[in-house]
């Protein structure tokens, strides 16, 4: 009978050498702890430990190089191959590399046949399965979904396994096409919560339990996991930007503020240490955390991010991921604080090979800038073209919903959820020309057709993915023509999707004024007071 591997990895040393072989200096990485019950042979365990942990907290590019280096330390090892194999495959992002992930699976045998047989432990030649079925025939969805029905069946035969039961959380999610299916996210953080009760410092259990719950409806769920996880395992740069998921979905702005600190200087540790250019930077955590000072009120805190971020994508010209943030940031940037205060002009930033949405976004922006100038002739350009590329969109168009959390090619595909929010901003367009042509009438009618657009679309898993939601922008249109008690609708609106989005709050705030009702003003006022630090640096 095999005993369980106990592994207490509050502190993970490990030793890498330089180029010239020459010892480097240990480094400690606290990255969690886990109890599993593969049988890892003393060579390759340390680096296997490393490499899974580092899995759990989605870190691809380090988990793989630990791997990698249990693998020259002992090549029998399967599970190694197996950890390997995973690195290259990030289904919650949308990402697989298939022909990376097939050339590490054929090193144990050129046939599954053969690489099966090659297998003793019944455990191990379970996981291997599961990867087999992740690379093998069928379109993306359906293998997600067959992964998750074999991890199923091995949650029933190994019951209390933590392993088994971590992958089998995280499958579940893979399986659903798109959104948070109520059924499936539940389950998948019921077998997450079955961990933590055994041992609350896993991490991927605190991960995925956040990965479940990130909605405003269920994010209270997992504040306990919000609140542990960065502490759990502090040394994995995602493992400190998860909680402000939750922290966002709250709209508890502080904490998901101090998250996305922490999160981003991570990154930047990471990139001394490894000696890695601007392409390694977290640029996810970086825009999270400017939309976070946005939120605060600290409109110069966030520009600063903002010029830096421009130099950026200048220093790493076609990297999608920078490109990408740069264009939502300077967006949001102009819809929170209602103009563009600083001393450089918008960039104009190539879109090619990005979503629909961020393309949506890049004209939105653009006819913002134009609407602020009185040009109109120049935001009907910016909506002719964006409706010529969402003509075009809707001849791919899938399904699918925008992954819950960071970036990779597929995730760029175009998707129902893009074509509506490019409706809504098409319509934001629309009434943006109507009010340089002083058309009230025609300015509501393209609000309203804004707003029930908006109501059909998902919720954004993060900063909201129309930069300046059309409630708000239709609330403050109301307020103008004193009409508050309809304004108050759209902002409650706006909050239902973001609590506590600043501009929402303060604009319901002087619906209430306007109507005369002091106490309720009063109390948004406070709640407003817990997290604006407009005069903070």
């Amino acid at each position: 009978m095999r005993l369980p591997t106990l592994l207490m990895l509050f502190v993970l040393a490990s030793c890498f050498a330089c180029q010239n072989a020459a010892p480097s200096a240990a480094a400690d990485n606290q990255l969690g702890t886990l109890n599993y019950e593969f049988q890892i042979s003393p060579a390759a365990r340390a680096g296997f430990d490393e490499g899974l942990l580092l899995l759990h907290s989605f870190e691809y590019d380090d988990a793989r190089e630990a791997f990698q280096k249990a693998y020259a330390q002992d090549s029998t090892e399967v599970m190694v191959l197996w950890g390997e194999t995973m690195t290259h495959y990030k289904a919650l992002w949308k990402l697989q590399d298939v022909e990376a992930g097939r050339a590490v699976i054929a090193k144990l045998g050129p046939t599954e046949e053969e690489r099966m047989a090659n297998i003793d432990d019944p455990l191990e030649k379970d996981f291997w399965q599961a990867i087999e079925i992740l690379y093998g025939e069928g379109d993306f969805l359906e293998r997600n979904q067959a992964y998750a029905q074999h991890m199923a069946s091995l949650y029933e035969k190994y019951e209390g396994n933590q392993e088994v039961a971590a992958f089998y959380a995280l499958g579940l999610m893979w399986s659903v096409e798109g959104g948070r299916d109520t059924e499936v996210f539940d389950l998948s953080a019921k077998v997450a919560a079955s961990i933590l009760e055994e041992n609350p410092q896993h991490p991927g259990a605190l991960h995925y339990m956040i990965h479940a719950n990130d909605d405003p409806d269920f994010a209270q769920l997992a504040i306990l996991a919000a609140n542990d996880y960065d502490n759990v395992a502090p040394d994995a740069a995602h493992a400190l930007h998860m909680p402000s998921h939750i922290y966002l979905a709250l709209g508890m702005w502080n904490d998901m503020v101090a998250s996305n600190e922490r999160s981003y200087q991570a990154s930047l540790n990471r990139m001394e240490r490894k000696g890695l250019d601007d392409k390694a930077r977290g640029y996810h955590s970086y825009a999270w955390l400017h939309y976070g000072y946005l939120q605060q009120g600290r409109f110069e805190k966030a520009a600063e991010l903002l010029k830096d971020m421009q130099q950026f994508v200048n220093k790493t010209g076609d990297h999608k991921g920078a490109r990408r943030y740069l264009i939502d940031m300077q967006s949001a940037q102009r819809a929170e604080e209602g103009r563009w205060s600083l001393d450089v002009e918008p960039m104009d930033v190539s879109y090619k090979g990005l979503s629909l949405h961020t393309i949506a976004t890049q004209h939105f922006m653009s006819a913002m800038m134009a609407y602020d100038s009185g040009d109109k002739a120049a935001i009907q350009a910016e909506l002719d073209t964006l409706n010529e590329q969402v003509k075009r969109a809707k001849f791919f168009v899938t399904n699918e919903s925008a992954p819950m959390c960071s970036a990779g090619p597929t995730r760029y595909a175009p998707t129902k959820g893009d074509v509506k929010r490019a409706q809504v901003m098409m319509n934001q367009m629309q009434a943006f020309m109507a009010a340089l042509d002083k058309d009230l009438a025609a300015q509501e009618k393209y609000l309203i057709a804004a707003t029930e657009i908006e109501k059909d679309c998902e919720y954004s898993y993060g900063p909201p993915r129309i930069t300046y939601p059309s409630f708000e922008q239709y609330g403050e249109w109301l307020l103008a023509q004193n009409r508050a008690e309809e304004a108050i609708v759209q902002f409650d609106e706006s909050l239902a999707v973001g609590e506590n989005r600043a501009k929402a709050l303060q604009g319901k705030m002087e619906a209430l004024k306007q109507l005369g009702k002091v106490e309720e003003a009063e109390a948004l006022q406070k709640i407003l007071d817990g997290f604006w630090k407009k005069n903070l640096s």
